[in-house]
């Protein structure tokens, strides 16, 4: 197998150079690393979608800000569907990968104890983590999510307002086991608490799931971005791929590789233990 570069115009590859033939330890690598890029592509796509999801509700209410009326009841019902889709998206990512974790280690007390430690550190650490995940189960028992809206108009400028009131959230439920809700909270703004969550999820959260989960992901990472960085000396105009044997002329035998794993994605901002 060879260490190749190429260059695409959208699907089409447009040139293709081989530059050496990989060595028996790198042959090794590629061969360990192989299986986990592509689990790692399938499941890992799970944070890609939340990230989409809150791309989705950012755009929109950047698109509030835009000076003159409109509808509030159709914001409203726009807005709850957004905070509904996202909220519902990370619970999915979360009890995918809790069970992933119960299946994969059910024998292993140690790797438990280890995967508990974690979560409930950051659970420990950021109280909007620990919060949102209380409250996805109380946005399910109260229907809806948002809390208190208002979209503000002045001659110069327009704002918005989301809150959310503790005390009204306690009416609804009792059971905030994590973030141990209390009064003394009051009104909450809702957008920094979001941002703050999903930045969690996406770099803490996600660090988790690679360590215990992917624990060859970070390795494969480094692997192929220094092939990648050796293509992109060697040609500087190519990307990273791999040549499985002489091509033909209806076969180029390239093996596409990600020249950043992480950063495809959706996870380069991962913070790494």
């Amino acid at each position: 197998m060879k260490l190749a570069g190429y260059t695409r115009d959208g699907s089409a590859i447009l040139s293709a150079q081989d530059f050496r033939e990989l060595t028996a330890d790198e042959l090794k690598q590629h061969a360990l690393f192989k299986p986990v890029v592509a689990e790692a592509r399938n499941r890992l796509a799970l944070f890609r979608v939340l990230d989409e999801n809150y791309r989705e509700w950012s755009d929109y209410l950047q698109s509030l800000l835009h000076p003159g009326p409109m509808d509030e009841d159709a914001i409203v019902l726009n807005l709850e569907r957004l905070l509904l889709n996202y909220l519902t998206c990370a619970h999915h990512l979360r009890a995918h990968f809790e069970a992933s974790f119960q299946q994969r280690f059910r024998t292993d007390s140690s790797e438990q104890k280890k995967y508990k430690m974690l979560v409930d550190g950051l659970i420990q650490s950021s109280w909007p983590f620990a919060f949102f995940l209380d409250y996805r189960n109380c946005a399910q028992t109260r229907g809806l999510a948002l809390g208190y809206f208002k979209r503000k108009l002045t001659p110069t400028s327009v704002s918005l307002e989301l809150t959310l009131n503790a005390s009204e959230l306690l009416n609804t439920t009792k059971d905030w086991p994590r973030s141990k809700l209390l009064p003394s909270k009051g009104i909450m703004e809702l957008l920094p608490l979001l941002r703050d969550f999903h930045a969690q999820m996406m770099q803490k959260y996600s660090g988790i799931i690679i360590q215990t989960l992917f624990a060859d992901l970070i390795p494969a990472s480094e692997f192929y971005k220094k092939l990648a960085a050796e293509v992109a000396q060697k040609n500087p105009g190519q990307t990273l791929a791999l040549r499985s044997g002489d091509p033909t002329p209806t076969d180029n035998k390239l093996v596409f590789i990600p020249s950043d794993l992480l950063a495809e994605l959706g996870l380069a901002g991962v913070v790494r233990k």
